[in-house]
């Protein structure tokens, strides 16, 4: 049974979710439609279609209807592409989450041009054209929410992921610059950044010998690092005019406590 967020007022809205086959923007993907919203999956057409087909059946379970649209966010074409479909279908965007991202890992000596042009073109250059796209529906419609996913890594740094802090501290920055554009028209564009989260794709570096005694004791003041349903009540938040009007441009921290010290 899904968790009860009717309270965030979410009701018909109509959400597009960037990679949200699996960890934080599948978790998101259901929160969506937990509490009401209708939703467009965004995901790569070369990755986790069998996820994507699951979720979609658990998301049509819930009520709510479900458009698929196989997106390379790295691609400006197809994003114009999935907005407008999503437009088409439903007449409307209310609400989009900026998910997919790539993650590069490795000595900043040891990077090549591939890894940091598929970092920023995933992270940062998919993630400023999603927005505007979607703001050209939302503006002229009176008004939509936008929550981008950043990192705490980009506030601390970390050793081995220079480029990827740089892209989504990228993230932040432009999250704060749009909603600064956008904020009087009804476009409030906001940041939820997550500390190391565990998903399939980060559980070999998690359950590496020693590492989460490492990280809980010294990185992590709340004990433990982030299940993706750790996210869903923040980006709820976020998206709901109602519970959050006030909150422009923001980076909300989730991250168990490890940006304080």
């Amino acid at each position: 049974m899904g968790m009860d967020y009717s309270s965030f007022q979410l009701k018909d809205k109509i959400a597009i979710v960037t990679g949200p086959s699996q960890g934080i923007g599948r978790a998101v993907a259901l929160g969506l439609a937990q509490a009401g919203a209708h939703l467009v999956l965004a995901e790569h057409p070369a990755y986790h279609q069998d996820a994507l087909k699951e979720l979609k059946s658990e998301i049509e379970g819930l009520g709510c209807k479900v458009l698929v649209v196989p997106t390379d966010v790295s691609d400006i074409g197809q994003i114009r592409a999935m907005v407008d479909k999503a437009k088409e279908t439903f007449g409307r965007i209310d609400i989009l989450v900026n998910n997919a991202s790539w993650t590069c890992t490795g000595l900043a000596l040891d990077a090549t041009e591939k890894d940091y042009d598929d970092t920023m073109s995933t992270t940062v250059k998919s993630v400023f054209f999603a927005c505007q796209a979607a703001a050209k529906v939302m503006i002229p419609q009176g008004g939509g929410r936008i929550v981008n996913i950043g990192s705490n890594f980009a506030i601390s740094a970390w050793r081995t992921r220079a480029i990827y802090s740089a892209a989504k501290a990228a993230v932040h920055q432009l999250s704060r610059a749009l909603s600064l554009e956008w904020a009087k028209q009804g476009v409030v564009v906001n940041v939820v950044a997550p500390c190391i989260t565990e998903t399939a794709s980060r559980r070999p570096i998690l359950e590496k010998p020693g590492y989460k005694e490492w990280v809980t004791s010294d990185k992590l003041p709340s004990g433990r690092w982030n299940q993706p349903e750790d996210l869903v009540g923040a980006v709820l938040f976020l998206v709901s005019p109602q519970l959050s009007a006030q909150v422009v441009g923001h980076v909300l921290m989730v991250d168990g406590g490890w940006t304080i010290h």
